[in-house]
Order: structure tokens, then sequence, then C-alpha cells
């Protein structure tokens, strides 16, 4: 069953993929910050949206192995506009609430704990996410 799994052409696809990308995210992060930052491999947030990698790469991938008129295909591409959406705007509108809100418990030291930032993506990082979960899976399988 598991050498099923780490066999299979959409898992292999969709998980080297997901690597490189968080490897650019390292990368990225590390030389904007100057310094090496492990906490972009655990993080959310940065170049490339791994979220809009992910699921591109999942809908891309099944697409080609299993047809893109396929049900699963349009299962999967269904799940990618709504995480890709997610990750356009309404991640980005909760941390600006979030920011809003801490300053008003900072301002009226309320002495309450501040809500989690959870750090939504720029466009640009979403669409970036996007085209890698896109090229990076149709290269990848060419070689099947």
């Amino acid at each position: 069953m598991l050498n099923d799994i780490i066999t299979n052409q959409i898992f292999l696809s969709v998980i080297i993929t997901v690597v490189i990308c968080e490897i650019w995210k390292f990368i990225d992060s590390s030389v904007r910050k100057k310094r090496i930052d492990w906490g972009a491999l655990v993080t959310t947030g940065g170049m490339p949206s791994s979220h809009a990698n992910f699921v591109c790469a999942i809908a891309v991938s099944v697409g080609i192995v299993e047809g893109f008129a396929s049900t699963v295909f349009f299962i999967s591409a269904g799940l990618a506009i709504v995480v890709v959406r997610d990750a356009f705007g309404v991640r980005r509108d909760v941390d600006k609430v979030a920011k809003t809100v801490n300053e008003i418990i900072k301002d009226k030291k309320l002495g309450i704990k501040e809500i989690m930032k959870i750090t939504g993506h720029t466009p640009v990082q979403v669409v970036v996410g996007c085209i890698a979960g896109i090229v990076i899976p149709i290269i990848i399988n060419s070689f099947f």
C-alpha cells in the first residue's frame, strides 16, 4: 500500500511541486531578511503562496492523469478555486482586522491577549503560487 502511494504519479507530482515552492519561499524570505529564515518553512504567507501552489498542483496533476473531463478533476478544480479565492482576499482582510483590534487593545490598555495574525498573501504571491502549481506539474508529468 505504501509503495502504491509513493509511486503514484499524482502524489509525486504534487509533493515535488510543493517541495520546490517551499524551498523557493525559504530562499526568498532569507534573501529579503538577509539571514537564514527557517521560520519561512512553517509559517503562513510569503512568496509564493503554498496554498495556491498545492491546490493548483493537485488539480493539474489530476487533470493530466485522470483527464480534464473527469469528475475528480472538477472536484479538485473546485477546491482550488475556493482556496485561491481565500488566499486572495479573506486571509488578508482578516489580517487587517486583527491589526486594528490589536492596536485598540494596546491603545486602550485592555490587558487582554492580542489576536494572532494569520498573514495573508499579496495578489502577486497567489498568482505566482498558481502559476508554479500549474507549470511544475506539467513539466514533472511529462516524464511519466
